[in-house]
């Protein structure tokens, strides 16, 4: 899949992409607001954002799917919101990708690979946020302290 054309939107900065189980996980940076995790597959032959997640310093949410209206993040019920959102793609993705009208796409993905990679995917996610921010464990994404 690393030959296909994702689109790269003009508001996002610092692109990392992990590839695995058939799946393209984008991260970026979109200024001020903080970092996004897109989720690409093939839909009918053609690529297609199926997920997103927003770890936004205010109010991060999630979109299933990605078109979909967003999804406020509890912070106080759910925790991190980087944390929780690779636990959601680590150990639950097949039932996102139903949830989202996707599950035609499930044959395609080896969620399995998917599992193995999460750590990158997180790692994705902290390399694209640039100087002047920083994860607070336990907390999310700040701006730095000036």
């Amino acid at each position: 899949m690393a030959d296909q054309q994702v689109p790269r939107y003009p508001e996002a900065t610092d692109q990392q992409a992990v590839d695995c189980g058939g799946l393209r996980f984008e991260a970026t940076f979109r200024a001020p607001a903080g970092a996004t995790l897109r989720v690409f597959g093939k839909v009918d032959g053609d690529m297609a954002e199926l997920l997103r997640f927003d770890d936004f310093i205010e109010g991060p949410h999630y979109h299933i799917p990605a078109a979909g209206d967003p999804r406020p993040f509890d912070q106080g019920l759910l925790g991190e919101p980087l944390t929780w959102f690779i636990s959601q793609l680590r150990d639950h993705l097949a039932e996102l990708l139903d949830e989202a009208g996707f599950a035609r796409v499930l044959s395609d993905v080896d969620v399995d690979d998917v599992t193995e990679h999460a750590e990158d995917i997180r790692k994705a996610m902290e390399a694209c946020v640039p100087d002047g921010y920083v994860r607070v464990p336990g907390v999310g994404l700040r701006r730095s302290p000036a």
